[in-house]
């Protein structure tokens, strides 16, 4: 009895402060005519707020050798049901601020995406592959990297929760413990 009692004060610790986040999906469509839509669609199934989304493009690589960049402001923005988006940033790295971006809302926007060293670049959706989107929520940070969508041209990016250093550290605890009630018991 008392083993069980241990073991069941190590999982406690392993799992117990562990948090779960539903997954959301930022999608990518490249519709032609140098215009790149990029939505959010069915973010999480909770209800918390999404309070800015980052994109970081630094990390792509085009066809001319160099990264994905923002020249200029994104033009067709719709902002979620009831809430406002307002852009910050140029270059590789941009996003948006949000008031009242709540659970299964949408946002889109259309860009013209050019490279680092062609402005009239005309980016397609495998430009886009390796960029890094960050949301920013009421309820922690998500991040995800954009990839293919099948064999394209659609790219998207399945955001994850970004797991809290305290939450890492209880895991590894917790197994810690695991291990030593199993090495008492041989």
């Amino acid at each position: 009895m008392k083993h069980l009692i241990q073991l069941a004060v190590a999982v406690a610790l392993a799992f117990g402060t562990t948090q779960a986040f539903a997954a959301g999906s930022i999608i990518v469509t490249e519709p032609g005519d140098d215009g790149v839509n990029i939505e959010t669609n069915a973010f999480n199934g909770s209800s918390f707020d999404i309070t800015r989304i980052v994109f970081d493009f630094s990390g792509t690589l085009t066809a001319d050798g160099s990264n994905l960049v923002i020249d200029g402001s994104p033009t067709s923005i719709t902002a979620p049901a009831g809430g406002s988006a307002t852009f910050f940033g140029s270059g590789a790295v941009f996003g948006f601020d949000f008031t009242s971006f709540n659970s299964l809302e949408t946002f889109s926007f259309s860009w013209d995406p050019d490279s680092a060293t062609d402005a009239d670049y005309g980016a397609l959706g495998f430009d886009f592959i390796g960029g890094i989107v960050t949301a920013y929520t009421t309820a922690g940070e998500y991040s995800a990297t954009f990839d293919l969508v099948g064999s394209g041209p659609d790219v998207s990016a399945v955001i994850s929760p970004v797991p809290e250093p305290m939450t890492s550290a209880s895991l590894l605890a917790g197994l810690g413990v695991l291990g030593l009630v199993r090495r008492r018991r041989a």
